[in-house]
């Protein structure tokens, strides 16, 4: 990229998260669910200091999540602080993580045709337009993970997005960054089929079996790599590392 397309991209996540951190701010509280009373706290706790030896199920079976994207809400949750800061902080801290590449995969998707000015509205219009869902507001203002567990899946989606021919390469590690993300939140693997277009090529929609292999392998590496360390515990502790789904594969308690 060019020097002004980065200082392009630096203004506007500085800007959004500026503008994210104002709306908490201006909210005057952290919004905290039922989810965060019942869990989310508990497993940023788990994450940090697991007790396997003291707990007995004791946030429900959403113990068993994948406890280390609610860590930074726990660290969050004991400041000395005020719930407007730290909410401000917080929503500021997911826009950092999440505009870049919102604002590429419309770099990709939406080339410019009337001069830089008019590329730059319509870039800035897109990433508006993506991040004025209710739902992500929604997440940017709680304990929520959904915002931080779609970073990688935004970054495969940017990566896809890309209008020269897309190289096996990069489709194996558009793939790992689905698996990472699906590993963070069980849900993201429906995404599988915004992939699958890297399995034809050209115009003859001709099936490459070599890059769905190594879209596979990349997928799967992605999704054990993040998943090892939650994934041993459970194994250790209930005998399936997913517990508690597919007890007929894995068994355990």
């Amino acid at each position: 990229m060019t020097r002004a397309l980065w200082l392009e991209v630096a203004v506007l996540t500085g800007l959004a998260a500026l503008l994210a951190g104002w709306m908490m701010w201006s909210a005057g509280e952290w919004a905290w669910s039922w989810d965060a009373l019942n869990h989310h706290i508990y497993l940023g706790l788990i994450a940090e200091s697991p007790r396997w030896n003291l707990d007995v199920l004791a946030a429900s079976v959403q113990g068993y999540q994948y406890p280390y994207l609610y860590w930074p809400v726990y660290r969050l949750s004991l400041l000395h602080t005020s719930g407007a800061a730290v909410g401000a902080l917080w929503a500021a801290i997911q826009t950092v993580l999440l505009v870049p590449p919102v604002w590429l995969a419309s770099l990709h998707l939406l080339p410019a045709q009337r001069g830089p000015a008019q590329a730059v509205f319509e870039r800035v219009a897109a990433c508006a337009l993506a991040f004025s869902s209710i739902v992500v507001l929604g997440g940017l203002t709680t304990t929520a993970n959904d915002p931080m567990a779609a970073v990688p899946l935004l970054w495969a989606v940017a990566l896809m997005a890309t209008p020269r021919p897309v190289s096996t390469r990069r489709a194996a590690a558009a793939a790992a960054l689905w698996g990472i993300s699906t590993a963070f939140k069980w849900s993201h693997g429906l995404a599988i089929p915004l992939l699958l277009i890297w399995w034809w090529r050209g115009r003859e929609y001709a099936l490459d079996w070599r890059r769905a292999l190594y879209m596979a392998c990349g997928a799967g590496a992605g999704f054990v790599l993040a998943y090892l360390p939650w994934g041993w515990q459970l194994w250790q502790q209930t005998g399936n590392p997913l517990h508690p789904f597919l007890p007929w594969l894995f068994g355990g308690a």
